[in-house]
């Protein structure tokens, strides 16, 4: 049996939010933390303010600490990678800093220590070198949508292991959905991550995951399996399971059953949010769903283009995100804003994460 606890949580009171995730740990399998070091994988897209709703609440990560400690945890790690991670990153803007240097415990950079890994069609990439200094990992993600996978959950939040601009090129490696998918799972089994909880407090709908509309959803969602968290997630979002890309491909690989799920507390299906702002998942057609997957990367790559190239608008500052991130190298500035190359853009939507005025849009 596979627990999953959804606990109604209205603000970021830092007691509340306390009690609350030791009642959900106390109904699922939280991992024994008595003596061990423990790394904790926030999501920290860009270091922005937490009102944004872009980046885990610091609250969530000063109570998980709090209970971490008195649950005995030996040394305590907070670390991510932002896509485009600057030298003096540090997280402060999120408070996610603050409250790490408050509570004394450890920053981790992932960008200066890191290691090569192995991943889903023999990729190496570097990922954070924490993995191997710690006994329990827990992501702690953020209630959000996501242009290219529809949700960002505990799952793909582990995809900040990588630092940096290393993020950017798999997407031009594996451009299709599924391929995508793929990616994320082979680097999430290698986070092996322990335990998952998602900040659904104040949560994230519409141009998701850095541009949409912070949303109250006053929950907290958290569970020993991480895809079982997000497939909660993803069904209070509205969504339909054909419509998880990285739950599919988790479930393909074994790595979770959804026919094992329990919900000690509050059930997903009871909290479906019915005018959420959900990314439409475009309908497969019978040949796109049945046929092309046997054809080569050249149908990949075809498969890819039939989304739509993202739309630049003409409040862009020209801060040259867009371009620095691009893995296609399809961007080049304008006059008044970049200029996209459609025939070699793949529609990874890594510049509209990066852009910090939402200049550009997505059109489904």
């Amino acid at each position: 049996m596979t627990d999953i606890a959804i606990e109604k949580v209205n603000d970021y009171d830092i007691e509340k939010v306390k009690s609350s995730l030791i009642k959900m740990f106390d109904l699922t399998a939280f991992p024994t933390v008595e003596g061990k070091r423990v790394l904790i994988k926030p999501n920290i897209l860009s270091d922005v303010p937490k009102e944004k709703a872009i980046t885990t609440n610091p609250v969530i990560v000063e109570a998980l600490i709090d209970i971490l400690k008195d649950k005995g945890a030996l040394d305590i790690l907070v670390g991510d990678s932002p896509g485009l991670q600057s030298p003096t990153f540090s997280a402060k803007t999120s408070g996610i800093r603050g409250v790490i240097e408050r509570k004394g415990v450890r920053f981790e950079d992932f960008a200066k220590n890191n290691r090569p890994h192995t991943i889903y069609k023999k990729i190496k990439v570097p990922m954070a070198k924490a993995l191997d200094e710690v006994d329990v990992v827990i992501s702690v993600a953020k209630f959000k949508t996501h242009q290219l996978m529809m949700q960002t959950g505990a799952v793909k939040n582990m995809f900040g292991l990588v630092p940096g601009l290393n993020k950017s090129p798999l997407h031009l490696k594996c451009p299709s959905v599924e391929e995508f998918a793929r990616l994320i799972v082979s680097i999430f089994k290698e986070s092996h991550t322990d335990y998952a909880i998602i900040d659904a407090i104040m949560g994230m709908e519409g141009a998701g995951p850095a541009n949409g509309t912070p949303r109250k959803v006053g929950l907290l969602i958290s569970s020993a399996d991480a895809f079982a968290a997000d497939y909660a997630e993803a069904v209070i979002m509205g969504y339909e399971k054909k419509d998880m890309p990285i739950f599919l491909e988790g479930e393909k690989e074994g790595l979770t059953d959804e026919s094992t799920y329990n919900y000690p507390l509050l059930t997903a299906k009871e909290l479906v949010i019915s005018d959420f702002k959900r990314i439409e998942a475009k309908k497969k057609s019978l040949f796109s769903a049945l046929i092309l997957p046997f054809f080569s990367r050249y149908f990949e790559m075809r498969k890819a283009k039939r989304r739509k190239a993202p739309d630049f608008q003409d409040n862009c500052v020209k801060c040259h995100r867009c371009i620095d991130i691009c893995p296609a190298k399809a961007l080049s500035m304008g006059s008044r804003h970049p200029e996209i190359d459609t025939k070699a853009c793949i529609r990874c939507y890594c510049c509209h994460e990066m852009c910090p005025v939402d200049a550009i849009k997505i059109t489904q």
